[in-house]
C-alpha cells in the first residue's frame, strides 16, 4: 500500500472553479483499479494552498492512474489555476 500526497498552490480566484475540477478528479480516480481513498484537506492559514491524500493499492496502481488520459484531461483544466507545478510525493509504510 503506498499514499501519495499532492500539494497545489491555487491562484487567486480560482479556488471555487479548483474545488470543482478537483471533485471531477476524485471522481475519475475511484473506481481506478488500486484505489483505495483519497482526502482534500486546504491549509487553515492559506485558502489557495491545497493538499490531497491518497491511498493506492501498490505504487503501480498510482502510476497507471497518473499516466492515464483521465488524469491528463482533468489536470487540463487544472493547470492554467496553479500558481506553480503540483508537487506529488509517493509514501510507503516503514
Amino acid at each position: 500500500m503506498v499514499r501519495v500526497l499532492i500539494e497545489r498552490h491555487i491562484a487567486g480566484g480560482m479556488v471555487e472553479e479548483f474545488q470543482l475540477a478537483l471533485r471531477n478528479l476524485r471522481l475519475g480516480a475511484a473506481p481506478r483499479e488500486g484505489y483505495i481513498s483519497g482526502e482534500s484537506l486546504h491549509d487553515a492559514a492559506d485558502p489557495h494552498h491545497f493538499y490531497v491524500i491518497s491511498t493506492w493499492h501498490s505504487a503501480a496502481a498510482w502510476r497507471a492512474w497518473q499516466n492515464s488520459d483521465s488524469r491528463r484531461a482533468v489536470m487540463a483544466a487544472i493547470g492554467p489555476m496553479l500558481e506553480e507545478p503540483e508537487k506529488i510525493t509517493v509514501l510507503e509504510p516503514v
